[in-house]
């Protein structure tokens, strides 16, 4: 009886991942399929772009980082049906800063405060105070009325992929040098769109399987990371696309593929399976959300803004590192992005 390499099945493994790799390569180049981004957070008590304000307390106003503000109304819902006479209105800022010098900031004669290219530092409490007399018993009326603007950004998010194989016994070596191929075959996959993929944790078990015995499996978890001197020489070029957002999409729509693609072709298969083969159906894919220094997600306290990342009120920061804003007795100013004292919320 002739006696078998103990390399075949490797072998085959590394040229059916070759074909995979070679096919994704091909159509790398095709239009590819970007996820609709997640719908922008609706303003409180808002319609059409108008917030108004409310007897009942502060509202909350969530603008995106330059961008232009809604038309913020310096009334009341019971206000807008009355009719006022000889009204008076005055706003003020965060910390005193005079509106009226604000080349961006523009109120109208019926008291309608809007903001163009909000940046972060016109954060903070606003105030409106109208006076009006009424016209059934002619008598002055004043009204206060308080809104809190918000900065919020998109969140930075990346992903991260899991996949499970079908391996060799754990202790075999094949397994690590199918790895090695795999990592090459994904980075070759995205490197012209400035990203890397690294195998962050690979894991292999042995599983029980009734009627087929024992059988092990690979339990990976790959990590997308962004190569900033690569998009940075990518952004050089006007005519390409170098939003990293989008890009990264297109990673993931990429290595989606390139996993539907060992599975299409594990089925043309005649005969035995690899030793080593992508088990279908096992992939996941998790976003990751990081919010920018100085911004964070709170749903407890923007449930209105939940998923955008909203810049840290004083009392609060973040480095960078973190998804939310994390309590400091030292930060006294929006959007702190350090703090010595770090506490625990």
């Amino acid at each position: 009886m002739e006696k078998k390499s103990p390399l075949a099945p490797t072998l085959k493994c590394l040229i059916v991942c070759g074909l995979i790799l070679n096919a994704l390569l091909a159509i790398s180049g095709s239009t590819l399929e970007i996820l609709q981004q997640q719908d922008r957070p609706s303003q409180h008590n808002s319609a059409k772009g108008k917030v108004v304000g409310s007897d009942d307390g502060p509202v909350k106003v969530y603008i995106k980082l330059h961008e232009s503000s809604p038309r913020i109304l310096c009334t009341t819902p019971q206000l807008r049906n009355m009719e006022l006479m000889d009204p008076i209105f005055n706003w003020k800022g965060p910390q005193g800063i005079k509106l009226t010098e604000k080349t961006d900031v523009h109120i109208s004669l019926t008291g309608t405060l809007t903001i163009r290219n909000f940046d972060k530092g016109l954060s903070g409490v606003y105030m409106c105070s109208i006076f009006f007399y009424n016209p059934g018993t002619k008598s002055l009326q004043s009204l206060n009325l308080k809104y809190f603007l918000y900065a919020y950004r998109d969140p930075n998010y990346s992903y991260e992929f899991q996949a499970q194989y079908h391996a060799a016994d754990c202790h075999n070596s094949y397994n690590s040098l199918f790895l090695k191929r795999l990592h090459t075959a994904l980075n070759q996959l995205v490197s012209d769109l400035a990203y890397t993929i690294s195998l962050h944790k690979s894991e292999c078990h042995s599983l029980k399987v009734p009627l087929a015995g024992i059988q092990y499996e690979l339990f990976l978890t790959l990590k997308v990371h962004l190569d900033v001197e690569a998009l940075d020489a990518i952004c050089e070029n006007e005519q390409e696309e170098c939003d990293h957002n989008v890009r990264l999409e297109k990673v993931r729509h990429r290595v989606e593929a390139f996993f539907f693609k060992q599975a299409e072709t594990y089925h043309q298969i005649i005969g035995l399976l690899p030793a080593i083969y992508y088990i279908d159906g096992t992939l996941q894919v998790i976003r990751v959300d990081r919010c920018r220094p100085g911004y964070g997600k709170d749903r407890k306290r923007h449930p209105k803004c939940a998923e955008c990342c909203v810049i840290c009120s004083p009392g609060t920061y973040n480095g960078g590192h973190h998804v939310n804003c994390l309590t400091c007795s030292d930060a006294i100013h929006y959007g702190e992005t350090d703090c010595e004292i770090e506490l625990n919320i």
